[in-house]
């Protein structure tokens, strides 16, 4: 095949292509004698892997660093690998949407201050344009109504964020269920460990409903909770499996 056509069939633009053989990703690949690039079906398979590395958010480093097991032709190494490589992505992810979430409640915090209090001249302590003079915007009426609202105060939070993302490594699949989701578990998961967590987030948010069920499939974590509710549990379990 010619360059055009790997990157008609990969998806890879004729650029990349030559980059990432100059960076040693791609082999060299043959030369015909007017000294045109010619590739085998081989490389179109290398190309689905380092396609499907990046879309699991691995560098071109760490691309390189998982080819040499992928050229092994076995299989056990390069999913061992891939497994460090995800674990630590994973807990990088949940890392970051406790600050994205921290960050928009400190946006909402600001929204809902904004207007109430308008001085007829300069910004004041009180107009809404200093984040520390403006109050926590309210629950949904639904959850605030709720016995047992959530009583987390910002300084347990993090602490709570850190025990579910310890769980949540232990998730094999999940599953939508009928006003929640499920979380298959792997048999390594410390379940007397979740069932205190899964005590304490009652204690607090007594809005949510969890179940631990073992079938068939397995042990699994049921989350349940109500409309207004979901986005709390999409947020908690957002890029799980």
């Amino acid at each position: 095949m010619r360059i055009a056509e790997v990157s008609d069939r990969s998806g890879f633009s004729p650029a990349t292509l030559r980059y990432y053989e100059q960076v040693d990703l791609l082999p060299a690949p043959q030369r015909t004698a007017a000294g045109y690039r010619a590739y085998d079906e081989r490389v179109l398979a290398r190309l689905g892997f380092i396609a499907r590395a990046k879309l699991l958010g691995c560098s071109l480093e760490e691309i390189a660093q998982l080819l040499p097991d992928w050229d092994g032709g076995r299989c056990a190494p390069v999913q061992d690998r891939l497994r460090e490589l995800v674990t630590i992505k994973l807990s990088d992810s949940h890392a970051r949407m406790a600050d994205l979430g921290a960050f928009t409640a400190d946006l909402q915090r600001i929204l809902a201050g904004l207007g109430p209090h308008t001085p007829d001249g300069p910004c004041d302590s009180d107009c809404g344009c200093f984040a520390d003079s403006v109050a926590a915007p309210p629950l949904p009426e639904a959850l605030a109504a709720a016995p047992g609202a959530c009583t987390l105060d910002a300084a347990e939070m993090p602490g709570r964020l850190q025990e579910w993302r310890d769980v949540v490594t232990h998730v094999v699949d999940r599953a939508a269920i009928k006003g929640g989701i499920r979380l298959q578990l792997d048999t390594a998961t410390p379940l007397d460990q979740l069932a205190l967590l899964i005590e304490a987030e009652h204690d607090c948010c007594s809005f949510f409903a969890f179940a631990l069920t073992v079938d068939s499939r397995g042990v699994g974590l049921e989350v349940r909770a109500p409309a207004e509710g979901m986005a709390m549990v999409d947020s908690l379990f957002a890029g799980v499996v």
